[in-house]
């Protein structure tokens, strides 16, 4: 059977992330294995996932809706395989529950997962990477799923399955991913906020990208491709892998039937169901990014699109009462390439 790592990164969010994994142990699928990188969470994130593997730690679901899914949890205690990354990335010779890699500072999402997906590679015994949103609950058949259909499409890059909401279960958050407008540089999530009545469970969906919260990739993607691109620190990394993979002679693929459910910016602020509530972090990449990623994949022109977009970026804002970001949008168009500054 294919030996499949699931990357998971925390950032503060030791809570949703125990959740995670609690489902991910109920997975029916013979040969994975759990890798955690905290990105150097501020808070007490470490400590927490440690003292709930001593048993020592209760998280209760925050649905009762979706409970089963994570609940009753593994027996305690668990054997965490615990590396700091200041030293060797080595393994420990016994059975072990997860790996706990602990990032020495906070470079992003990408740079987050990377440093998961590099420590399976030095493993050498990799088949499959599944990414995964650390605030997300899973069917233990959706692992199995998402192997078998990727297996079954030898053109597939990235395998997307179809993500709900965790709050709102009977809601899509999408299809797998997402359309992209590239002369705006702004994606629209398929069968978002629709009620999933099945409408959208046929595989030959047409997406440009596969999204961040859920990817499934194989070892020879990830030998043709290359990893995640570190650049973007937050959102449009999904958008540059999917332009990377096409550019390779590679689909984006779908599975229906594999569902996870997501919180959905749990850790940054951000949510889709109320715009006024996107934190500046959240904000300021969001708008950033498209700059960054329209100059590397698209023409001119959809440059100069993207460019005047932002106009209607900053009338947005205003109507938000939100004309304190203004300048921040500024900087942007001045310096694209600097980073966040709060």
């Amino acid at each position: 059977m294919s030996k499949v790592y699931i990357i998971l990164v925390n950032y503060n969010g030791w809570e949703d992330t125990i959740e995670c994994l609690e489902a991910l142990f109920k997975l029916k699928y013979d040969n994975f294995e759990i890798v955690l990188v905290d990105n150097a969470s501020p808070n007490d994130s470490v400590k927490k996932i440690i003292s709930w593997s001593k048993g020592d730690t209760l998280v209760s679901p925050k649905s009762d809706k979706l409970a089963n899914l994570s609940h009753p949890g593994k027996p305690k205690p668990l054997v965490i395989n615990r590396v700091k990354l200041t030293t060797v990335a080595t393994s420990l010779q016994t059975p072990f529950d997860f790996t706990l890699l602990e990032a020495s500072e906070n470079k992003g999402f990408s740079s987050g997962n990377n440093i998961g997906i590099k420590y399976a590679l030095a493993r050498e015994d990799a088949d499959f990477f599944w990414i995964l949103n650390n605030d997300t609950v899973v069917l233990p058949n959706s692992l199995t799923l998402l192997v078998k259909r990727y297996r079954q499409q030898g053109d597939i890059g990235i395998l997307g399955a179809k993500v709900k909401y965790y709050f709102e279960p009977e809601m899509l958050q999408c299809a797998g991913g997402a359309t992209y407008n590239k002369w705006l540089a702004y994606s629209k999530q398929v069968g978002n906020q629709e009620l999933d009545k099945g409408q959208h469970d046929h595989q030959d969906i047409e997406l440009d990208l596969i999204i961040g919260a859920c990817m499934l990739v194989d070892i020879n993607f990830i030998n043709k491709v290359g990893l995640l691109s570190e650049e973007y620190f937050l959102y449009y990394e999904e958008q540059d892998w999917a332009e990377r993979s096409k550019q390779n002679g590679l689909t984006l693929g779908y599975e229906p039937d594999a569902v996870i459910y997501h919180k959905e910016g749990q850790s940054i602020g951000a949510s889709q169901l109320d715009l006024r509530s996107i934190s500046k972090l959240s904000d300021f990449y969001y708008a950033r990014n498209k700059i960054i990623l329209t100059k590397k994949y698209f023409s001119f022109l959809c440059q100069i699109t993207v460019y005047l977009s932002f106009i209607l970026i900053a009338i947005n804002r205003i109507i938000r009462g939100q004309s304190d970001r203004i300048t921040m949008l500024i900087r942007i168009l001045r310096n694209p390439n600097k980073g966040f500054e709060g």
